[in-house]
């Protein structure tokens, strides 16, 4: 769930690199326990942001405090999952839906909202100009209940454009 926060409004290659340093920072024992025990210069000086380590603090005190159990979200429902996902500071729709795409394997997530599946939809369908998250959202329909699997096919299509 730490690598979702570090990897908001990043590229995916960005997003590793910090996330590296913050896995060598915490020598590699990624805990609620060791993530709080790092100071905010440290954590500032492997590339998150002032909020991105709140957000992080915020995680592991509510892992940490019992308030929130990430190992039973596999027992709940897609919209119950992300109801508790989301409740999370810094977990919104989309961090949610990426959890439970990419964490809990969930088949039938469609993250409309996300720019790179919109161009993907463009793309595959031919449009002239990309969806609105409410028309991507409606052609995502046709997808259902395979959606995840449609939105990995859009990000492919738009990262591995063929010439």
């Amino acid at each position: 769930m730490l690598r979702i926060i570090i990897g908001q409004q990043l590229s995916v290659k960005a997003a590793a690199t910090i996330a590296a340093r913050v896995d060598a920072a915490m020598d590699g024992e990624a805990t609620p326990e060791r993530f709080l025990g790092l100071e905010d210069d440290i954590l500032r000086g492997a590339g998150l942001s002032a909020a991105k380590v709140r957000y992080g603090r915020g995680l592991a005190e509510a892992i940490a405090g019992g308030q929130f159990d990430p190992d039973g979200l596999h027992l709940l429902d897609d919209a119950e999952a992300l109801e508790k996902v989301t409740a999370l500071k810094g977990f919104g729709i989309w961090s949610g839906r990426m959890y439970l795409m990419f964490s809990l394997g969930r088949p039938d997530i469609w993250p409309a909202d996300d720019l790179g599946v919109r161009e993907g939809v463009r793309r595959i369908r031919g449009l002239e100009d990309r969806p609105s998250i409410k028309e991507a959202d409606a052609l995502g329909e046709g997808w259902a209940p395979y959606r995840s699997s449609a939105a990995l096919m859009c990000w492919h299509i738009l990262n591995n454009a063929p010439a």
